[in-house]
Parts: C-alpha cells; structure tokens; sequence
C-alpha cells in the first residue's frame, strides 16, 4: 500500500498516499459515466413559429432497427404534443422528418502510473483501444405549405449494444433537442 513516509533525516516526503489516490479513481468513474452525447438546434430567425399549432410526418428514411424507428417517432410525437402541437396524417402547418447515421470510430484510453517524480524509479502505461459506433440523429421541421426549412435539431452519441440503453439515448436526445422548442422570436 501506498503512504506519506517521511524518512528520519530525510527531507524527503512521499505524496502518493492512498486518500489522493481514490480521489483520483473516483474522478475517472465519475468522468466516464457522464453522457458524452452533444445536442445542438438551429433555425430559421425569420419564421414564426406563432400560429403553427398542427404537424404531420414524412417519413424519408427509416432507421435500420423498426423497434428505434417507432421510439423515435414516438419521443418526438411526445414532445410535440407537450409542446401543444398536433398530429395529423397529413396537411399540417408543420412537416417532421428525420435522418439518422452510423460512424465507426475507436476510443483510446492510456494509463501511466509511476512514481511521485514521473517515471523515476519506473513506470507502466496501458493502453486499451475500443471499437465504437457513434450515432448521429438529425430531425427537420418545414413549413408544410412552403416546403421551406425552418428548424433542425441534431444529436451525436456513441451507439451501446444495449436497446434499453439505446432507448434512453433516443428519449434524452429527443427531449434536449425539442427542451426550446419552438423558438420564441
């Protein structure tokens, strides 16, 4: 185990003690469990969104999991609904859509431990490469009469084999990226 050591006669002080260390760990779970989804919206400053009260779905491009492709349709009909639009089957002032995307990417974690002075006295690194799918989720809305873009909101987070976790992902990207919808003018 690792101590604060202090030699007799030696001004040499060891700082490596086992508190400072589990402060450490603990910060590095703590990190990795954070969401490293981003979210981002933008829209058209011109629009009013004021008297658009109703929305319809063209849907131009399913998911490849069906099961994904109706979470998702159902966390935007949820948050549009909260928001006090309504569906429709076809004709409303609003046209949803949405676009989806996968990235093969690899996340590269190292790890150098050592002594108090660097590698004075030796050191180990490790390193661990993962390979990670990550997921982009773009959602249109457009005017239904003109056609013309008037908002979009856009998602990016890594894809987990888990669908329970998948289905959590869908439902936070969905709420974070409709929270300011519709835009105030």
């Amino acid at each position: 185990m690792l101590w604060l050591t202090r030699h007799a006669g030696s001004p040499r002080v060891s700082a490596r003690r086992p508190e400072v260390l589990l402060a450490v760990a603990a910060l590095a779970l703590v990190g990795c469990m954070g969401s490293s989804m981003k979210v981002s919206t933008d829209y058209d400053r011109a629009a009013n969104f004021a008297p658009l009260k109703s929305y319809s779905w063209r849907v131009e491009q399913q998911l490849p999991n069906p099961l994904n492709a109706q979470r998702l349709v159902d966390a935007i009909d949820a948050n549009l609904k909260a928001k006090g639009f309504t569906k429709v089957e076809s004709g409303g002032d609003l046209t949803v859509t949405y676009h989806a995307a996968t990235d093969k990417s690899v996340d590269v974690q190292s790890f150098q431990s050592g002594g108090p002075y660097s590698c004075w006295g030796g050191c180990t690194t490790s390193t661990t490469v993962t390979p990670v799918t990550i997921g982009t989720l773009i959602v249109d809305v457009v005017d239904g009469k003109t056609n013309k873009m008037l908002w979009r909101g856009n998602a990016t987070d890594t894809v987990s084999g888990d669908p329970k976790e998948n289905e959590a992902k869908i439902q936070e990207a969905v709420h974070k990226m409709f929270e300011k919808f519709p835009p105030k003018a």
